[in-house]
C-alpha cells in the first residue's frame, strides 16, 4: 500500500501539512473537516489520509462491482428484476455517498499517487 508518513516526515508540524494539503488541491473547507477528524480520533494527518485512501479505493471496487451486477441484470433477466435492482441502486446510492467521504477520498487518493 501507499506510504503517505514518508511523503510529511516524522518534523512537520499540523501548520506545514496543512500548507501542504492547500498546495496539492485540498480547499479549506477540506483541511477543516480533515482537522476536525484528526482531533475527534486522536489520529495525525498522515494516518488519516492514509485511511480516506483506501476507503476510496473499496467504494471504488464497489461501485464497479454494483455495476457490473446492474449490467448483467440489465442484460440478461426480465424487467421486474432490472426495475427491482434500479430501485434498490437508487435508495442504496444515497446512502452510500452520506456514508462514504468520496471527494475527500479521491483527493487523498490523488495525494498520495502524486509524491
Amino acid at each position: 500500500m501507499i506510504n503517505i508518513n514518508l511523503q510529511f516526515g516524522d518534523n512537520m508540524n499540523t501548520f506545514e501539512i496543512e500548507k501542504k494539503l492547500a498546495q496539492r488541491g485540498f480547499s479549506a473547507k477540506d483541511i477543516a473537516a480533515l482537522r476536525i477528524q484528526a482531533q475527534k480520533s486522536g489520529t495525525t494527518y498522515p494516518a488519516l489520509l492514509k485511511e480516506l485512501s483506501i476507503r476510496f479505493i473499496a467504494a471504488l471496487i464497489l461501485v464497479i462491482i454494483l455495476a457490473i451486477v446492474w449490467v448483467y441484470t440489465f442484460i440478461y433477466k426480465d424487467s421486474l428484476a432490472i426495475t427491482s435492482y434500479s430501485i434498490t441502486m437508487i435508495i442504496i446510492a444515497p446512502i452510500f455517498y452520506i456514508f462514504t467521504p468520496m471527494k475527500l477520498g479521491y483527493k487523498a487518493f490523488q495525494y498520495s499517487r502524486r509524491k
